[in-house]
């Protein structure tokens, strides 16, 4: 080892700062391929990694978007249902409706005589629920009970409307009035066919 720096010390300037420059290239170079060149492939493959990261956030984030759009669509579509079985109900519920109609007539001045629900009538989605009614009232009353009846967030349909000779009463002419009034409840069609298939009408 003394021998080489001895030969370094006593060769001539330019041969020495020429294998100084030489050894310095190859450290440069060596210092390249093992430290530099490793780093790079590592920060290369990092690169990569948060680029698909990147994306995979870009992509949840719509997903995350259009997931409140839909509860958005989905709550608008409740809402719809909400209302729309509130005029053509899963369930008959008569007793509630009849306690309406009794309540309107009482409301609007009318004798009722007569409320017969009559068998229900099966469609395609719905079933149709016939109540005949019998009332007594002078043609404003009449008018403002069918008027009422109209007004029902559930659909009651009249018809076969039947006005009798006019007769006085209580100082007023009155009407023996009857019609059919017609409301309905919606028909699930697996519960229609579970029903067909047990022979339920």
């Amino acid at each position: 080892m003394d021998e080489i720096i001895d030969k370094v010390l006593k060769a001539p300037p330019l041969h020495r700062w020429g294998g100084l420059a030489a050894v310095l290239v190859l450290l440069t170079i060596a210092n390249f391929f093992f430290m530099v060149r490793p780093e790079l492939g590592t920060l290369e493959g990092q690169a990569a990694q948060q680029r698909q990261l990147d994306t995979q956030l870009q992509e949840k984030s719509e997903i995350a978007q259009n997931l409140n759009e839909r509860r958005r669509e989905m709550d608008v579509l409740q809402q719809k249902l909400d209302e729309a079985l509130s005029e053509l109900p899963e369930s008959a519920d008569l007793d509630e409706l009849l306690g309406q109609l009794n309540e309107i007539g009482r409301k609007s001045g009318l004798e009722i005589s007569a409320v017969e629900p009559a068998p229900e009538e099966s469609a395609q989605i719905y079933v149709k629920i016939p109540i005949k009614m019998a009332l007594t009232g002078n043609y404003h009353e009449i008018a403002m009970f069918l008027q009422s009846l109209a007004n029902l967030r559930r659909i009651v349909n009249v018809n076969n409307i039947q006005l009798g000779s006019p007769t006085m009463k209580s100082e007023k002419v009155v009407l023996n009035t009857s019609f059919v009034a017609t409301t309905f409840r919606f028909l699930d069609p697996k519960t229609a066919e579970k029903d067909k298939k047990k022979g339920k009408p």
